[in-house]
């Protein structure tokens, strides 16, 4: 009898971490984990992100007609500078009704380019 109560005992104990697992992975890709509304934002739009650190990354955002290079931490986010609409163009995914496949930029290349920009502001 000692068996079978440890059994069902088991047994339950793994269909409710079971559950538990599914649950949260249904929560997560339809609720967005409550912090967007269904469906995400239609104004904002994270454009590309690049991990450089352990909870670092720079990220190119789109808010609005706004193109913005940001930085973020485990503990903040900091704009480290405003892209001209030029080089937030490049940032856009291509039309997808087009034949023409369009490369994807250049991470690096465009992080040297501000770079550059930047140091002859500075002079």
């Amino acid at each position: 009898m000692d068996v079978l109560s440890l059994l069902g005992a088991l047994l339950v104990i793994v269909l409710v971490l079971g559950g538990s697992y599914f649950f949260t992975r249904w929560a997560g890709t339809r609720l967005n984990g409550g912090l967007l509304p269904h469906g995400g934002g239609s104004r904002m739009r994270i454009l590309d992100r690049i991990s450089i650190g352990r909870d670092q990354q720079l990220l190119v955002v789109q808010a609005g007609g706004r193109y913005l290079l940001l930085g973020s931490s485990a503990d903040r986010l900091t704009l480290l500078t405003e892209l001209t609409a030029e080089e937030g163009a490049q940032w856009q995914p291509p039309p997808s009704d087009t034949s023409q496949s369009r490369k994807a930029p250049d991470f690096g290349a465009l992080l040297q380019k501000l770079r550059e920009k930047n140091t002859d502001e500075k002079r």
